[in-house]
Formats: structure tokens, sequence, C-alpha cells
């Protein structure tokens, strides 16, 4: 799948001295009442299926990039005060975190669909002969057991120092700017729908213990619901309700294919979790494509608002001597 890649400007020489009036709290409002709306969106979790599905991961995904795209319009003013350009130049290491934690999604996503190109080959092998000779179960059973020993090792780990980097400072108690509650909305929503998606992609780890935020914040009782909800579930060990549907039907193929009666010929056993395994594949297929063209989408979003925040340190043309 295609990733973008990383680039970052240095900030650090280009400060500018004229900082105005910060923007009104009041801007913030419609930002935060548009969140809600959105956080809202995902509820509930689904309980129909065995796990989350991809699907819900990838609208979780789409929520952040549009939530990232609406922060960028507030930190694009250029009358920041100083109180704020702090705040932004804080933020700019937990946005090289995210596009990190981008990278580390994607690189999972590429693990599983490794995967699923071994169960195609077995597929292909069953499905392309009307019999089953001792050779050809012999490669099918090797397919799946080569895709077995891939599933069981775990895609490239995401550094975990990465992902503390996501979570955001509590900020200080008073009034709080309306750049500073963007920049707050924005951590905290990268934090739990990165942690999530790894996490329901099989990565390892206590993820989502201690994401809470403030009831300060008045989308903070939708983001706990979520947060508390998706968590229960990880509890449990639970995965992507479409990975784990193939790993399912997978087994049951190896299981079929196992049952040799001395015919030769493919059973009905044989073609029914053929048939199965088709099946969730496909569904497994659609719904990783979807998930790494949001996960791409939120890259772009992410340099785009690193890029505004990087923009406010940069000194008009004419000023320097």
């Amino acid at each position: 799948m295609f990733l973008t890649e990383k680039h970052s400007s240095p900030f650090s020489l280009f400060f500018s001295f004229n900082a105005k009036k910060t923007p009104a709290g009041g801007v913030s409002k419609p930002f935060e009442e548009t969140l809600i709306i959105r956080l809202s969106s995902l509820l509930p979790i689904p309980d129909s299926s065995p796990s989350i599905p991809l699907t819900w991961l990838s609208r979780a995904i789409d929520l952040l990039t549009q939530t990232l795209a609406d922060a960028t319009a507030i930190i694009s003013d250029p009358s920041l005060s100083v109180t704020d350009r702090a705040a932004l130049s804080s933020h700019l290491d937990s946005s090289v975190a995210l596009l990190d934690a981008c990278n580390a999604i994607s690189a999972a996503v590429d693990h599983i669909l490794h995967g699923r190109l071994l169960v195609r080959l077995a597929l292909h092998l069953i499905s392309s002969s009307s019999s089953l000779s001792p050779d050809r179960r012999c490669r099918v059973r090797s397919a799946i057991a080569e895709w077995e020993a891939a599933d069981a090792a775990p895609a490239p780990p995401c550094d975990s120092n990465d992902l503390s980097r996501l979570r955001p400072k509590d900020p200080n108690r008073g009034r709080l700017t309306a750049v500073r509650r963007a920049i707050y909305a924005v951590e905290a929503v990268s934090d739990l729908v990165a942690r999530s998606t790894l996490a329901f992609l099989g990565e390892k780890g206590d993820f989502l213990s201690g994401i809470r935020v403030s009831s300060d914040f008045a989308w903070a009782a939708a983001y706990n619901e979520i947060a508390a909800k998706v968590s229960a579930k990880l509890c449990c060990g639970e995965i992507a309700g479409e990975v784990e549907a193939a790993k399912t039907s997978v087994k049951k193929l190896a299981v079929a294919v196992d049952k040799d009666d001395g015919s030769g010929e493919v059973t009905e056993e044989v073609r029914d979790a053929v048939r199965g395994a088709e099946e969730a594949i496909e569904e497994l297929t659609e719904g990783l494509d979807r998930l790494a063209n949001a996960v791409n989408t939120l890259f772009r979003a992410a340099l785009e608002t690193r890029e505004a925040a990087l923009q406010c340190f940069r000194v008009a043309p004419g000023r320097c001597n």
C-alpha cells in the first residue's frame, strides 16, 4: 500500500515577534459542537459482530482527519498569542508521533495483506482442479501453514514511546484559548483512534489504559464512552471482526482438507470451506483497502496541520536583516 513519506520543517529559526491578541474563545464552540456530533456518530459500538469491524475503524480515522482539518483552520490565524505559539510548539512533537502511528498502522495492514495472499494461493490450488491429489493437498496445507506462521508472527511493533507522545498533557485549569482547546482535542482523538486501530489489528499491549478526558470539555462524555467500550472489547482479546472471520474460515478449510477419504476428490465439505474462506477473504480485503485509504488521507491531513503550525513560526518576508 502507498505510504506517504514524512517531512518536517525546521521551526526554531523562524520565530515571529509580532504576537497579537488571541482569537476570541468563542471560536472553539462550533469546533467542539461538531466534534460532539462526530464522536456520537461512532456510538453505539457495534455489538452484532464478534468484534469491532474494520469499517468502524475506518470511520474513526475519517473522524480524526476531519477534526485535523477543522483544527488547521483555527491555528492558521496569523494573530496568535505567545501562549498559543508555545502550545503549538509543544504540539509539533505529538504531530510527528501521529505520523509514526500512521506508518505503524500501514505496516500492520501490509502484514495482514501478505497473509491473505497465502490463503488465496491455497484456495486457487483447490478450486483449479476437481481432484485433490496427495501432492496438491500437501501444497495446500503448506500454504495454510505458512499463513498460520505469518499470522503468529506479529507485525513490526509500534514503539510504545511514540504512542505515549500522542497522549495530550492535562491542560492548565482556567480559561483556555480556542487554539489550545483545539490542540487538546486533536491530540486526545489522535491518541484514542491510533491506539484503538493498532490494537484491533493485532498490536499487543495495554493501549487504551488511562485514556480519559476531563468533563471540562463538552465532547468528553462521548469520547470517554467510546474509550471505555473499546477498551472493554480489547480486554476480552478481540481483534477486528473481518480479521477474526478470516482466521476462523481458514481453520475450517484446514480441517476439511485434512480429512482424506482416499478418493482424491474434492469433497462437499472442502467446497463449503472454500466458499466460506473466499467470502471472508473478500470482506477482509475490502475492509483493509478502505482502512488503507483512510490512513493515507489522515497522513496527508496531519502533514497539513503540522505545516499550518510551523507557518506560525516563520518570519514574514522582508523582516530578516
